[in-house]
């Protein structure tokens, strides 16, 4: 009897160490996803604040690229492309930092383009004759208040019987998700799943929903390019001049800084009434990385103050709008503020730059426009003045650029849903094309 207790308590005290190893076990597992969710959100408030100041020293060199080079900035190989480099400052360790620069304004701003010019960059772009003029047209009368489609898919008429009834917008697009809702248009630019289709992408790379002076044409694409009258030759010069490995002359830069160079480049041919030589909106986007943690900041920046966002309409049948046939706006205009700034989107930006600094790697100059804020971003509770190692605290900060649309990413990519590779995106030029402006309409 005693042996068979004794065995009865041994085999009591191993299921009680088995459920106590089990227990830990599922302790230490619960235990280690919160310790692991909690690294992960110290990491990424740590690369937030790296990304942040890794943008406000791009911006700071292109603030000072741009105060010593007339007032302009051209393109990323003017320096800015390598802004650590630029600057002397060596990248934090353990840190990967990586830059893309997106000129918004090496597009054409769609709400001045008129139907001719929207025939024509559509054909380029790969439509045949009859549908570019027809994408056209609804697009037109989709954003003016006095031209009616001539085609019925685009009609107000043909809007009101739909399953949910709506009006024209009577005003520039807003979105590129609005094209979902344009009679004709919306058959080219979606397939029947609704995913976009390669003209659209392609669209997107040539037109911007920005208004600003004249497309850069250091960064207009080659679609763009031929679009606007421009042959295969002309553009391939063009090329050659921006390609530092081939036909560049020595001690040219690779970029045009005033469009009559182009204009002696290409010959009296061709027309470039829409473009000029600058930046004048810029998406600005930093990648930090450090071991499995990953951050991304974009930026949209005014470079110049003449940019402007197509205006909310209440109504279209009461409110005044733009109309893209007059060139008549109502807009938001973008301008050089003090302190925090509203984007048109609705996000308040911040901005908070150490645009004071003088950069060792550079021109030894001081940056363009810098605060004298003692700490840059933060509005001091007096109003009144005190000194602190030479600098003079103030309530405003002189912030040289206006970011007018923010967005930050922290995790995975988006998927998108993949081209066929084996159709290449088709380019033509016009040529002698047609470009009339009221083609017959279907029966």
């Amino acid at each position: 009897m005693r042996k068979r207790r004794r065995g009865s308590v041994i085999v009591v005290v191993l299921v009680l160490i088995t459920l106590a190893s089990l227990l830990l076990a599922r302790f230490m597992e619960d235990n280690s996803l919160e310790l692991a969710m909690a690294t992960r959100e110290v990491d990424r408030s740590r690369l937030r604040m790296d990304a942040m100041s890794e943008l406000e020293l791009a911006l700071a060199v292109i603030a000072e690229i741009r105060s010593i080079d007339l007032n302009k900035v051209h393109d990323p190989a003017q320096g800015y492309d390598d802004p650590h480099k630029y600057a002397g400052i060596p990248v934090r360790e353990g840190l990967e930092v990586n830059f893309e620069y997106e000129d918004e304004s090496g597009k054409l701003p769609l709400a001045t383009l008129d139907k001719n010019t929207l025939i024509q960059l559509l054909y380029s772009l790969g439509l045949e004759q009859r549908d570019a003029e027809r994408v056209a047209d609804a697009m037109v009368a989709w954003t003016s208040k006095k031209y009616e489609s001539i085609e019925e898919e685009a009609t107000d008429a043909a809007y009101q019987r739909a399953k949910l009834s709506f009006k024209p917008a009577r005003r520039p697009l807003r979105s590129f998700e609005e094209l979902r809702t344009i009679g004709v248009a919306k058959d080219f630019f979606f397939d029947e799943d609704g995913n976009p289709t390669r003209l659209l992408r392609d669209f997107q790379q040539c037109v911007s929903l920005y208004t600003f002076g004249d497309t850069n044409i250091n960064t207009a694409s080659d679609a763009l390019l031929l679009s606007q009258g421009l042959d295969e030759r002309q553009l391939a010069l063009i090329r050659d001049r921006q390609n530092e490995q081939k036909k560049r002359t020595t001690g040219v830069p690779p970029y045009f800084r005033v469009t009559s160079e182009v204009r002696q480049l290409i010959g009296a041919a061709g027309s470039l009434s829409r473009f000029d030589d600058e930046v004048h909106l810029m998406w600005v986007r930093v990648t930090v990385k450090e071991g499995q943690a990953k951050c991304r900041v974009s930026a949209l920046v005014a470079i110049r103050e003449d940019v402007t966002f197509t205006a909310a309409s209440a109504d279209p049948d009461t409110a005044s709008s733009i109309d893209a046939l007059t060139g008549t706006t109502t807009a938001r205009t973008f301008t050089a503020t003090t302190a925090a700034s509203t984007s048109s989107t609705g996000v308040t930006a911040t901005p908070t730059t150490g645009m004071g600094r003088s950069f060792g790697g550079g021109t030894g100059t001081s940056m363009a426009k810098a605060p004298t804020a003692l700490t840059p971003g933060v509005v001091p509770n007096s109003a009144s003045a005190v000194t602190l190692g030479g600098r003079t605290s103030s309530t405003s900060l002189n912030y040289p650029f206006q970011i007018i649309a923010w967005s930050e990413d922290n995790g995975a990519p988006k998927v998108t849903a993949p081209l066929d590779e084996d159709e290449p995106t088709a380019i033509r030029r016009p040529g002698q094309m047609s470009t009339s402006t009221t083609p017959s309409k279907n029966k």
